[in-house]
């Protein structure tokens, strides 16, 4: 399971909006920013809020954990991108069979790639789940022997 932090911005009964939280540094720069980071900060775009199924009772600004099962990536993916660009191929391979030459494989292509098109977005991809509660970022658990 693929998991990521999240912070609730809207609760709604069996579902959730939450929007993605990006984790700090991994602390080697000692705080300073590392290059790596300044250059993603450049072509950062703003997180948006996306719904996802919940069977707990959250308010909005509590942090959980979101998790998408593993092949859920991949599976979609290939939905997305391998259908469309496997009806092209057929399409055009099609029409050189009914009728030779580059303008037929032309108008194959085109009519393949938009039924892929739209075969991919009659499917529907798996949606998010919220996991568990994630503690507060200043949180320490402090256990005393007793």
């Amino acid at each position: 399971m693929l998991e990521q932090a999240a912070e609730v911005l809207v609760a709604e009964p069996g579902s959730t909006w939450v929007r993605a939280v990006e984790p700090s540094g991994c602390g080697s720069c000692g705080g300073q920013g590392c290059s790596t980071r300044r250059i993603a900060e450049l072509f950062r775009r703003d997180p948006r809020g996306f719904r996802v199924d919940s069977e707990l009772s959250l308010t909005p600004g509590e942090r959980v954990v979101i998790g998408i099962p593993d092949g859920s990536v991949l599976a979609g993916a290939l939905r997305v991108y391998g259908l469309p660009l496997a009806a092209m191929l057929l399409g055009a391979l099609l029409s050189q069979v009914w009728l030779p030459g580059d303008a037929a494989a032309l108008a194959g292509l085109l009519a393949g790639g938009g039924l892929g098109f739209l075969f991919a977005r009659g499917g529907r991809a798996a949606r998010p789940v919220v996991l568990r509660r994630s503690p507060p970022d200043n949180c320490t658990i402090h256990l005393e022997k007793g």
